[in-house]
């Protein structure tokens, strides 16, 4: 071999460079300067100038492979420019074009990376320019993009974490966001998540640093060590924020910056997941609007007692009740609006930590418990054992049918993904490295918390550093106040070859106290981040294992706190009387002082259905004896070493039965309620109770549920403003739900009833019109939940008048209902016009008088009675009914002035989206991507093939000749069939959706054969196929596919084989009607009856054919306006 100086300086640096490469698997791990990779490039080039002609090209490469590799590299990190790669690079190599040697190099690239054992990116397949820029992490060229988007993203309000950044970033469905970065960037994104993550976190934190130190930005020791980026991004990042401070991007003011963000967590007392409401910044006595895939409720944040306007109130949680795609959260008033995704329809797994919080896509799994949640069909692998992981505990999560909730030990596990029933392989999730480092968390102080229900640590937690490789890992330990820039504690510790424990607030005096971040930052991708509430040196002793329910309240307790100097508490004494369950005690160190809330362990009980959400409380439940046999569970949850049975007592509190109740994590004993039936039955009068023996010998009874008969009030009045009640006489302990018929928008008003039968009637319930009333017994020491509607045993007083309302609009609606005016032309009662149409309305003339006055108020304005109709909290299954019923199916939606892009209904979001389509294209067309992504993830594929003009795919979940093969299957197999379709939530177009819509129209098959309207719909409908003709012969030949599908079946016998054909066919007219392609509507009032009576039965049948016919209408009228091919 050669000789020559150049040679030797060549395997110098061969043998430095393979060394390193050796110890990283990325690239990016090795940190080189951009010296260092302009002198192996210099020192390649010049081997290549000098000896190619004497060994070849190709030997050069092997022989200095490591050389190559960070040449080639290394070129994309310093000087990647999109589609100009290999032009620069010859041009830096000083050579000229030579498309031989290039081919040679990227048929080397992934032996070369082999030969390190470096990442080869398989997915990236033969874009070699692609897998070396993944590589060489984020191109220093691309480095602007990213930090405008990390800037965007925390200026909106935003969590500031690395995790936040890549969540919103990458949620499926939702690729427009990444269009403001270069492809390399998105691919770092992509494929090497765990170093992102790290390498974001540390731009924030730098990036945070700088903006409140900017003359650190001259600071000549600024590098890899001091602030964990690798230098070549370091260089980038400095001189951008030099001219772009952190922080000076320009947005439009969000309140949303000052609140905190919903949270899904897992509770695992109650087997559930749920979701963690944020108390609003503004107009907090306002509810949130709560959509769970489109189902919506109203949810008021709770307020704590003693909290006061500035406190940082705890969240409100509430139950995610079933599988759902999407959780959309809204809170108009004070400017909130969130969406979160949950389950990706391609990998439905969600993992969570062992304190239950949700564990990002996007992070390293720890090594310890974890709680993984996917379909009970599906598998969670070991990757590398290749078999399943081991579940120390399993059970189905509250209201998610055929999925499980499953606790696996991590410590031995490197990597896992889902395996479903069908499909592709999820992608791999990688546990924290056995050479990472781990935060190793006291116990907390018990019963103590902070005002936003975090726990509190009386001691100083540990870092546990892994043994060393073969050399010494460097790993710097951070500790900063939370919310703050500045470092209190920056150290760097070496590892050994001996596990390291260390104090990560070392060097700080004792007594620490508040809200603290720990970093501990070491090789990229192993980075640490956590945050924690201390209150170095605070004790507590409650004096009783225990707090009993008594009455309508709790035991009185004693708990006695404690704090080491220089921690200082206002009290070392807290008495707990019978009403108070927490208080408050002030702590103090130095001259900070915090607010911590001290609530002692109580007992609490809970009767719910199976799979319902758990509703814990310390009052007993009020039953009837009949209610036992709903499939329902009664529990109970008990501090401490105990044992318990669950019984039932007579009226004279004799024992009658006694049950061994299964024992649940968290001490939670529980019993089916139909163990207690036929004894209950017998003896009527009767009440639940739990019996508890202490370690001390002690028992103690607690009632759970009170058992009685049902009271019937046979009627009522008002007797001089008061309520009287008839047949009820004699009775204590009652009250009355009163609602008021000229406004069923408002809840029930409760009213307790004397034992003479009468109540007070509240004053704006007098003359204020008709009035339902429900009487019921109210036990004092018992919980009834307010229901949302009146039962069978409600009954009914008539009074003139209407409800008077602060809402002009409503109080104009509420005299309409009574007779007494007009319909409301304004739009802030139109989400009450929905109200009263959704509810009963009387068939009569009076009746139909009201239901035609309410539906010229909606028509008035199609687009902001969608917009009323989505923020209501009626049920979406009532959607395709209502809008058929009102005709608005037949009405434009589209609308120049567009209020948000997260919708709460993605049916009715879907119209309103594809209505607007002209709209943006005309006046922004570069918010088509994101318009486009956002009908992609809501209606699906399918709806994007069907508004670029491709029609195929359409035959899946019709009604077609085999069908009537699945007639004398027993209902319970149709409804398995489709509950096994809706296991994983898909898009409303997907085929498993519109599958399961199409079982749901099977399961009323012969209901809708015996209505009536199934004779008249099948009249109306035998003309309209000409008019579908002359407005769109394309439409019409896919409607009429559906008809071919049915040749050689008996449609007299089996009329219900015609639904499919029969939805999609109005559905096509009504919606070319709106687009102006049919002069006027052809679908007759009877037929449009018939057809909302179809939209009752089968609700996902009809929507599904809407969203079709809008499609086919939108593109018929305008083309393809979204710009994808088909």
């Amino acid at each position: 071999m050669p000789e020559s100086f150049v040679w030797q300086q060549a395997e110098d640096e061969e043998f430095r460079l393979a060394t390193a490469l050796r110890r990283v698997s990325l690239f990016i791990e090795l940190d080189l300067l951009a010296e260092d990779i302009e002198r192996a490039r210099e020192l390649f080039g010049r081997l290549i100038h000098r000896y190619r002609h004497q060994f070849g090209v190709e030997r050069l490469i092997d022989r200095f492979p490591a050389l190559t590799l960070v040449t080639l590299i290394g070129h994309a990190a310093l000087a990647y420019e999109q589609n100009k790669y290999w032009d620069t690079f010859w041009a830096e190599l000083d050579l000229p074009h030579d498309a031989e040697f290039e081919n040679l190099l990227r048929s080397k690239l992934r032996a070369l990376l082999g030969n390190f054992g470096l990442r080869e990116f398989p997915e990236l397949r033969h874009q070699y320019v692609q897998v070396m820029a993944v590589h060489a992490g984020v191109p220093a060229h691309c480095l602007g993009d990213l930090v405008d988007v990390i800037e965007d993203h925390i200026a909106h309000g935003r969590d500031p974490s690395g995790a936040a950044v890549f969540e919103w970033l990458t949620e499926p469905g939702m690729e427009y966001r990444l269009g403001p970065l270069d492809v390399p960037v998105r691919n770092f994104l992509r494929y090497v998540g765990e170093v992102a993550v790290d390498i974001i976190d540390r731009i924030i934190d730098f990036a945070a640093y700088m903006l409140d130190h900017p003359e650190v930005a001259n600071d000549l020791d600024l590098d890899t060590s001091t602030t964990g980026l690798p230098n070549l991004l370091l260089d980038e990042l400095i001189d951008r924020l030099k001219v772009r401070p952190f922080g000076s991007a320009t947005v439009e003011p969000a309140a949303v910056a000052r609140q905190r963000r919903p949270v899904v967590s897992y509770s695992r007392i109650d087997d559930a997941i749920v979701l963690g409401i944020p108390y609003p910044a503004y107009s907090p006595e306002t509810p949130w609007l709560v959509s769970f895939d489109g189902d919506a409720q109203k949810v008021y944040a709770e307020r704590q007692w003693g909290y006061g306007d500035e406190d940082d109130q705890p969240a409100t949680v509430v139950p995610v009740p079933r599988r759902v795609r999407q959780i959309v959260l809204d809170h108009p008033e004070s400017g909130a609006h969130h969406r979160i995704s949950l389950i990706d329809k391609d990998n439905p797994l969600l993992l969570f930590d062992s304190a239950g919080r949700q564990i990002s896509a996007h992070s390293l799994l720890p090594r310890d418990e974890v709680i993984a949640v996917y379909p009970r069909a599906a598998e969670l692998l070991d990757v590398r054992r290749r078999r399943p992981v081991p579940a120390l505990e399993e059970c189905t999560p509250a209201g998610w049918k055929e999925w499980r909730a499953q606790v696996c030990d991590l410590r031995e596990v490197d990597e896992v993904r889902l395996k479903p029933e069908r499909g592709k392989l999820g992608p791999v999730r990688q546990t924290r490295p056995t050479g990472a480092a781990e935060l190793e968390l006291p116990e907390p102080v018990d019963g103590v918390m902070t005002r936003s229900g975090l726990p509190v640590y009386g001691e100083r937690p540990a870092v546990a550093l892994p043994c060393s490789a073969a050399e010494p890992t460097v790993w710097r330990v951070r500790v900063r106040r939370s919310e703050t820039g500045d470092w209190l504690a920056d150290d760097e510790w070496e590892s050994s070859d001996e596990p390291t424990e260390l104090d990560p607030f070392e060097g700080l005096e004792n007594g620490l106290l508040g809200l603290f971040d720990v970093v501990v930052s070491g090789p990229l991708g192993a980075d640490l981040r956590h945050t924690l509430f201390l209150a170095e040196g605070l004790t507590v002793d409650h004096g009783v294992e225990f707090r009993l329910p008594e009455g309508d309240g709790l035991t009185p307790s004693r708990t006695e706190l404690a704090g080491l100097t220089p921690l200082m508490l206002d009290r070392d004494v807290l008495e707990f009387d019978r009403t108070t369950r927490e208080a408050e005690v002030r702590v103090r160190s130095g001259a900070r002082e915090e607010r911590l809330v001290v609530r002692p362990p109580h007992i609490a009980m809970r009767v719910d259905e199976v799979g319902a959400p758990a509703r814990w409380q310390t009052a007993a439940t009020v039953l009837a004896p009949e209610d036992l046999t709903e499939h329902a569970v009664v529990a109970v949850r008990v501090p401490g070493d105990v044992e318990v049975d669950i019984v039932l007592a007579d009226k004279a509190g004799e024992l009658v039965q006694i049950e061994q109740p299964q024992v649940s994590r968290g001490n939670v004993f529980h019993v089916p309620t139909r163990a207690f039936v036929d004894t209950a039955r017998r003896f009527q009068h009767t009440a639940l109770l739990a019996r508890i023996d202490t370690a001390d010998k002690t028992t103690h009874r607690v009632i759970v549920a009170v058992i009685r008969p049902p009271l019937l009030c046979t009627g009522a009045a008002i007797d001089r403003g008061r309520l009287a009640c008839s047949g009820v006489r004699g009775t204590d302990d009652l009250a009355a739900h009163i609602w008021a018929d000229t406004a069923p928008w408002r809840p029930p008003e409760l009213v307790p009833i004397a034992p003479d039968g009468y109540g007070d009637l509240p004053v704006d319930l007098v003359d204020a019109g008709p009035l339902t009333v429900q009487v019921f017994i109210d036990d004092p020491w018992s919980v009834t939940p307010t229901p949302a509607r009146p039962d069978s045993t409600a009954v009914h007083i008539d009074q003139p008048g209407w409800v008077t309302d602060p809402d002009p609009a409503r109080e104009q609606l509420s005299r309409f209902l009574a007779g007494r005016g007009d319909p409301p032309a304004g739009s802030s009662a139109l989400t009450d016009v929905w109200t009263v149409l959704a509810g009963p309305v009387d068939d009569d003339h009076a009746g139909r008088t009201l239901r035609a006055g309410l539906v010229r108020a909606l028509l008035a304005d199609p687009r902001s009675s969608l917009e009323a109709l989505e923020r209501s909290t009626i049920a979406q299954e009532s959607f395709p009914a209502l809008l058929i019923r009102t005709g608005l199916v037949e009405q434009d939606f589209g609308s120049p002035i567009r209020l948000g892009t997260a919708h709460s209904n993605p049916w009715l979001g879907c119209l309103m989206d594809i209505a607007d389509l002209p709209w943006v294209k005309m006046r922004s067309p570069d918010a088509i991507g994101e318009l486009v992504d956002i009908l992609r993830n809501l209606g699906g594929q399918t709806l994007l093939n069907l508004l670029t003009g491709d029609r195929s795919g359409l035959r899946t979940g019709v009604f077609e000749a085999q069908s009537v093969v699945l007639h004398p299957l027993e209902p319970e197999r149709i409804d398995e069939m489709k509950q096994e379709l809706e296991i994983v939530p898909e898009a409303l177009l997907d085929d498993s959706t519109r599958q399961a819509a199409m079982f749901e129209a099977f399961a009323q098959r012969m209901v809708w054969q015996s209505d009536p309207h199934c004779m008249t719909l099948a009249s109306g409908t035998a003309g309209l196929f000409t008019p579908l003709w002359r407005a769109s012969p394309r439409v019409h030949d896919i409607v009429k596919a559906r008809n071919e599908v049915l040749d050689g079946a008996d449609c007299t016998t089996h009329r219900w084989l015609l639904m499919s054909l029969q939805s999609l066919l109005l559905a096509t007219l009504s919606r070319l009607t709106a687009r102006g392609l049919l002069p006027s509507s052809v679908v007759s009032d009877s037929t449009r009856e018939a057809w909302a009576r179809l939209a009752e039965l089968c609700p996902a049948m009809v929507g599904a054919d809407v969203l079709i016919a809008d499609a086919l209408a939108s593109y018929e009228l305008n083309n393809n306006l979204i710009g994808v091919q088909p």
